[in-house]
C-alpha cells in the first residue's frame, strides 16, 4: 500500500512541475522594440510569435491615428519599420497617445493578416517631460 501512495505522489508531482513549466513559457510576456519584432518575423519565427502575448514598443506614425468611439487603428513604426495596430477598446488609450508618442502595445499578432491587435496601449510624450528652457 505504501509503494502504491509513493508512487501516486511522485506521478501527482511530476505532473505538477510539467504544468508548471508549460503555463509559464506559454503565458509569458515577451518585450520587444518593433525593429527587434521585425527581426524575428525576418528569421521565420512568426508561429512562434502569433498569438502569444507581446509587449511592442515603437513610435505612432504621424497621421495615421484613426479612431472609432473606443476603439483605434494606428501605425507603429520604429527604425523605417511599421506595423499596423487595431486597437480592441477593452482598455481606453491614454490621454498621452498622439502622433509622434512614444508607445507601448500588450497583444497579440496575427501573421495571415500582418496586423497586432492590442488591448493595452501606453503612451508618453515626450515634449510633457522635458524640461523648460531656460533664457
Amino acid at each position: 500500500m505504501r509503494t502504491k501512495l509513493a508512487i501516486f505522489f511522485v506521478l501527482l508531482a511530476v505532473a505538477l512541475c510539467i504544468l508548471v513549466v508549460s503555463s509559464s513559457t506559454s503565458a509569458a510576456q515577451v518585450h520587444l522594440k518593433l525593429t527587434e519584432f521585425e527581426a524575428e518575423l525576418a528569421k521565420g519565427n512568426a508561429s512562434q510569435l502569433t498569438r502569444r502575448n507581446l509587449t511592442l514598443y515603437g513610435k505612432v506614425k504621424e497621421g495615421s491615428i484613426e479612431r472609432d468611439g473606443v476603439r483605434a487603428r494606428f501605425v507603429l513604426a520604429d527604425n523605417g519599420k511599421e506595423l499596423i495596430v487595431q486597437h480592441s477598446g477593452k482598455n481606453l488609450l491614454p490621454d498621452t497617445f498622439q502622433d509622434g508618442a512614444e508607445a507601448g502595445v500588450e497583444g497579440t499578432y496575427d501573421a495571415q493578416q500582418k496586423v497586432f491587435t492590442s488591448h493595452k496601449v501606453m503612451a508618453k510624450c515626450a515634449s510633457r517631460y522635458e524640461a523648460a528652457s531656460t533664457k
